[in-house]
């Protein structure tokens, strides 16, 4: 798999907001060629989006950062705001979400089967082959001492997580992976059995809302990888629903 700094490098040139007219728009043929080559795999809107919306969108996103949009603003940057503000398969700056703190995130959750199909963006390489060798749902603990744990089910029939008992079992084995908070809303993950470090970011949902038939409801949480092997743009490859496990 190609990483998405390759990918980036073929697009890399000074870019600026404010251009002349008739000027050419290097900025708005920089945008349209991300989504082309991205879209449906690290970049997805929520139906028609528009160019003059993601520019606003992107405006927005730079004076959040304390950045005048108006000013050179080099393309890894403009390509890092699009990854940042558009992720598979919805964006979570939105009034339902908010960042998720440790005490918010501790505890046994359960990305369940009816959410599965929103892990990978529906064109990304990443997803399965085949439904046999799909993951049917999984259970994950971030416990107070920083202690990660998953057990994963894929192919048989029902989902076996059902309290976070269930997950007891996974513990048996020596410890592989961490967490800590980097800052609210982000994760960092250690693991012992591979030299990298994930990054997440995670949202607690406050209020109930929909995307497409995914339901999320308020104690729920959302999650995106923005940093691993390869990635450093801060796209996400992979997204989590998860229901905290009684």
């Amino acid at each position: 798999m190609r990483t998405l700094s390759v990918v980036l490098a073929a697009s890399f040139a000074a870019l600026c907001f404010a251009q002349e007219a008739p000027a050419p728009d290097p900025l708005g043929n920089f945008i349209m060629d991300m989504f082309k080559r991205n879209e449906g795999d690290t970049l997805c809107s929520e139906g028609p989006t528009g160019l003059p919306q993601i520019r606003a969108t992107l405006a927005e996103h730079f004076k959040g950062m304390g950045v005048d949009p108006k000013q050179h603003i080099p393309a890894k940057e403009v390509a890092i705001a699009l990854w940042t503000r558009y992720p598979c398969p919805f964006s979570p700056y939105r009034p339902q979400l908010r960042p998720a703190t440790a005490k918010d995130i501790e505890g046994v959750w359960l990305f369940p089967e009816s959410s599965q199909k929103y892990r990978f963006g529906p064109r990304s390489k990443l997803k399965p082959p085949s439904a046999a060798q799909a993951v049917r749902c999984d259970a994950i603990g971030y416990y107070p001492d920083g202690e990660l744990s998953q057990a994963v089910a894929r192919g048989q029939p029902g989902c076996p997580f059902r309290t976070a008992a269930d997950l007891e079992a996974s513990r048996a084995y020596p410890r592989a992976a961490s967490w800590s908070m980097l800052r609210d809303g982000r994760l960092a993950v250690t693991r012992s059995d591979v030299a990298q470090i994930e990054e997440w970011d995670l949202f607690m949902v406050t209020e109930p809302f929909q995307v497409q038939d995914l339901k999320l409801q308020p104690g729920e949480l959302i999650a995106y990888v923005r940093r691993e092997s390869g990635n450093e743009l801060n796209a996400a490859t992979q997204f989590l629903h998860l229901r905290r496990l009684p």
